[in-house]
């Protein structure tokens, strides 16, 4: 059930849930949606209640998805002039049905679509998009797994990309699967290596102990740096 709640001045839009929970739960979305959840018997006020006390987290955790939307800049409508990253650069967005190539022309900071609507555009370029991302973590693999090979790391049986609303990457040691968000296109470089190195490190140890960040840290000693601009994002 979606309903609105005036906190400090500003509409914020929460999803309540009646589960078999002992206390009310809230949890903020990486999209910025609110979603409340409490006891069969709590009555809205309560609920209200408890989200004007926590509206000092509320404010500060919708400030940082707000953040990390901008720093992403993915296209939203797909015309001319809108804001993009690539590899974590802003760029710019070019749409036009008479550029005389086909597809899409990158030259920093600018990006040309040759597209004559916003759902042509929408197409080409997140055909381009994923394309440049899935040959870049190729190139990382490549650079990357010899130093996990040497410790007995099998070659991955298979390297899969889908769009991930909470995970840049997913490990699957007793398959031998890796799978990466395609978002991490939007993501600066370094950062993106991280996640590979994170990934290819769980096929040695398949928890976060110490010994996986131990993995970690010998193959990037500055991982801590890559993973915190990461969160940014």
């Amino acid at each position: 059930m979606l309903r609105q709640i005036d906190l400090d001045g500003k509409t914020v839009e929460y999803e309540l849930s009646r589960k078999r929970v002992k206390n009310i739960n809230l949890r903020i979305n990486p999209d910025g949606s609110v979603k409340v959840s409490c006891p069969y018997y709590t009555t809205i006020k309560e609920v209200e209640s408890f989200l004007v006390r926590e509206s000092r987290f509320i404010f500060k955790s919708l400030d940082k998805v707000n953040s990390r939307i901008d720093n992403a800049a993915r296209p939203e409508e797909y015309i001319d002039g809108e804001k993009i990253n690539v590899f974590g650069e802003r760029c710019t967005l070019h749409v036009d049905p008479n550029y005389l190539f086909k597809g899409v022309l990158f030259e920093y900071p600018d990006v040309y679509v040759r597209a004559d609507s916003p759902t042509t555009a929408c197409r080409v370029y997140e055909k381009w998009r994923r394309e440049r991302l899935r040959s870049k973590i190729g190139e990382m693999l490549d650079y990357y797994y010899p130093m996990f090979e040497v410790k007995g790391v099998k070659p991955p049986t298979a390297v899969t990309f889908r769009t991930m609303s909470s995970r840049w990457g997913v490990c699957t040691p007793s398959t031998g699967k890796l799978t990466f968000n395609y978002n991490l296109f939007e993501v600066p470089e370094e950062s993106i290596a991280y996640v590979v190195v994170h990934e290819l490190a769980h096929f040695l140890e398949a928890n976060h102990s110490q010994r996986f960040w131990a993995h970690v840290e010998a193959v990037m000693p500055d991982y801590k740096a890559r993973r915190k601009l990461l969160k940014e994002y």
